[in-house]
C-alpha cells in the first residue's frame, strides 16, 4: 500500500493544521506520549456512529480522487445505510457496516481498520488466482507461486465454472460494466477472511475438477526481506519477498546487490510484492541504479482546496550508495505487484533505466491516506492522490512494456524469467557512461 503525501494545503489540512498553534513542543510531547497505545477503537454510541459514519462519507466525497462516475452511487449511501448505522452494537457489526459501504466504490486500495472477521480478504495479498472475463468466460490469467491454488494444481488457462456453488455468471450483476465484472469476480475468488473458497474448475482439454483453497493468505516465500540468486546464464536475480514496507529491507537490498556487481546482468524480481510499501524503501531501491536526480512518477490530486484547483507534481528520485550499477537490468513484474511495487516498475521505465517485463500488475489507485474517524477511533484507508507515470498513464493502467501471456505458456517453468533473459540477451539496458 503506497501512502499518499502529508504535504497538502488542502481545507483538511488547515483544519489540522489549527492544532498546531498551540505550540510545537507540546504537540509533539503529546503525540510520543499517545504513539504507543492511542485510542482503542470502538463501536461507540448511535450518535458517535452516526458522526463517524458521516465523516467518512465526506471524507470520500470531498477527497476519494477515483469518485468519478460513481459520484451518484455514493451520494444516497448515508440514507441506505443509516438503519445499520444505528444497529450495529459491536466493533465488529460497525466496521462492518462501514467496509460494506466501501465496498460499494469497487476499488482495492480502500480498507478499514480493523478489519471485520466477515470482510473480503485483500486482493492482491490474498487472491491466490488472477481471473478475468474474456468472451463470456472466466479465465484464470495467473496463479500466485507458492499459495494454495498453485499447490492445488491450478494453472493460467483454467476456465472458472462455480464459485462455491454459485454459477459464475449468475454471480455478476445485469449491466455491470467489464472493470466491475473483474472487480467482483476477484472479490469472490479471494473470498471472505472467515470461509473457504471452492470453485469448479474447467482444463483447456476439458477436464472438469473441485478445488477448495483454504481461509488463510499463506503463502510459502522466503522469510529474508530479499532472496538473492544467478540464473544459468550467470545473471543476477533480487526477489523481493513481500518486504517493500520493511525498513530492512534497503540494507538487505545493498548487501544483496554488492554480490552481485560481478554479474554481466541484473533481474529485479517484483512478482511478490502484493502489500505494497512506503516510498523510502521505493527510493532506497531506484537511487542505485541512477547517476543524477531524476523524475520517476506524476502525482495528481485534481480538486486542491476548491473544485477547479489541482495540483500536479513529480517526485524524484536520487543517487545513493557506494557505487551505482550501470550494467544492463530487467523488471520482473505480474498481478502480485501491488501498489509501491507497481510504482518502483513504473519508476524503472520512466527512468529509463530497465526494461519492465510481466503481465498487467495489481491494478491499485493511486496513493492511500490513513483517515482516523474522530468518535470511534476506526480508521479508513483511502486514495487521495493519483499516481502517474511520468508520460501521464495513470500507475494502475499501465503495463509492462514486454507482456508474458501466461495462458499461451502454459505447462512452462517460469516464462516471465525466461522472457527477461531473452531481452537481455537481445535488448541490454546500461546506464550512459557520461
Amino acid at each position: 500500500m503506497q501512502r499518499a503525501s502529508t504535504l497538502r494545503a488542502t481545507i483538511k489540512d488547515r483544519r489540522r493544521a489549527s492544532a498546531f498553534s498551540m505550540g510545537v513542543l507540546c504537540l509533539l510531547l503529546g503525540r510520543l506520549a499517545a504513539s504507543d497505545t492511542g485510542p482503542l477503537p470502538t463501536a461507540g454510541s448511535p450518535a458517535d456512529r452516526a458522526a463517524d459514519f458521516e465523516q467518512m462519507w465526506r471524507e470520500v466525497n470531498e477527497h476519494y480522487v477515483y469518485l468519478g462516475d460513481k459520484a451518484a452511487a455514493w451520494a444516497d449511501v448515508r440514507t441506505r445505510y443509516a438503519a445499520q448505522v444505528g444497529q450495529a452494537r459491536t466493533l465488529d457489526e460497525w466496521t462492518s457496516v462501514l467496509a460494506s459501504a466501501l465496498s460499494e466504490l469497487a476499488d482495492f486500495h480502500i480498507e478499514v481498520d480493523p478489519r471485520p472477521s466477515e470482510d473480503w480478504r485483500p486482493v492482491p495479498t490474498c487472491a491466490m488466482v488472477w481471473a478475468q472475463w474474456h468472451d463470456g468466460i472466466a479465465l484464470i490469467a495467473g496463479v500466485q507461486p507458492g499459495g494454495n491454488a498453485a499447490k492445488a494444481g491450478v494453472q493460467p488457462g483454467d476456465v472458472i465454472m462455480e464459485i462455491n456453488g454459485r454459477d459464475v455468471v449468475s454471480i455478476m450483476p445485469a449491466g455491470a460494466s467489464l472493470a466491475l465484472r473483474n472487480h467482483l469476480l476477484m472479490q469472490q475468488l479471494a473470498g471472505r477472511r472467515s470461509s473457504d473458497v471452492t470453485l469448479r474448475l474447467m482444463s483447456p482439454q476439458r477436464d472438469v475438477r473441485l478445488i477448495t483453497l483454504s481461509a488463510d493468505c499463506a503463502v510459502d516465500r522466503a522469510p529474508l526481506p530479499v532472496s538473492v540468486s544467478r540464473t544459468r546464464n550467470g545473471y543476477g536475480v533480487i526477489r523481493f519477498n513481500n518486504s517493500l514496507g520493511d525498513s530492512a529491507t534497503v540494507p538487505a537490498f545493498d548487501q544483496a546487490l554488492d554480490s552481485l556487481k560481478d554479474t554481466p546482468a541484473l533481474i529485479i524480481d517484483l512478482r511478490d510484492t502484493p502489500s505494497g510499501g512506503n516510498s523510502s524503501v521505493a527510493l532506497g531501491i531506484l537511487g542505485r541504479f541512477i547517476q543524477k536526480r531524476a523524475p520517476y512518477q506524476m502525482h495528481r490530486i485534481p480538486h486542491y482546496g476548491l473544485p477547479d484547483v489541482e495540483r500536479v507534481w513529480l517526485e524524484e528520485a536520487s543517487p545513493r550508495g557506494p557505487f551505482t550499477y550501470k550494467k544492463p537490468l530487467v523488471i520482473l513484474a505480474d498481478h502480485w505487484t501491488g501498489s509501491m511495487g507497481e510504482g518502483i516498475a513504473v519508476g524503472f521505465d520512466a527512468l529509463k533505466r530497465a526494461i519492465v517485463v510481466g503481465t498487467s500488475m495489481g491494478r491499485l489507485n493511486g496513493s492511500v491516506e490513513d483517515v482516523a474517524l474522530d468518535r470511534t477511533h476506526v480508521s479508513v484507508h483511502i486514495p487521495e492522490e493519483q499516481i502517474y507515470h511520468v508520460n501521464g498513464v495513470p500507475r494502475h493502467e499501465w503495463d509492462p512494456p514486454i507482456l508474458v501471456d501466461l495462458v499461451a505458456t502454459r505447462g512452462q517453468v517460469d516464462p516471465e524469467m525466461a522472457a527477461a533473459e531473452r531481452v537481455l540477451a537481445a535488448h541490454p539496458v546500461a546506464i550512459s557512461d557520461h
